[in-house]
């Protein structure tokens, strides 16, 4: 079946009032996102990205206790917002900054 298309003349003003009420009406039925929530758990890979660092650090840090998990079955989850809190604690006592009074080799 061929689409049939009928040209006729229609003013700029008419013109720009059908394209906003139907971009509106498409933007009205599409669903946005909910924004993320504090509890939301993520993984290892996701965590690696929101705290910019790597998956070793990762795995060190919730070896050294710094992060807390949680194991669901075999997998590893982190709460965002404990991920969070642990990287204020961190920054608040100074955690993960190179001691300047010590020798290293």
């Amino acid at each position: 079946m061929k689409n049939n298309f009928v040209l006729s003349p229609i003013s700029l003003t008419d013109f720009e009032t059908l394209i906003k009420n139907c971009v509106s009406s498409v933007l009205q039925s599409q669903t946005p996102e909910p924004p993320p929530q504090d509890d939301e758990l993520l993984t290892t890979a996701e965590a690696t990205k929101l705290l910019r660092v790597s998956k070793v650090t990762i795995h060190k840090w919730r070896k050294e206790g710094r992060i807390k998990f949680h194991r669901i079955n075999t997998r590893i989850r982190f709460k965002r917002s404990e991920l969070m809190e642990a990287l204020q604690t961190s920054k608040k006592y100074g955690r993960g900054k190179k001691n300047e009074n010590t020798d290293t080799l």
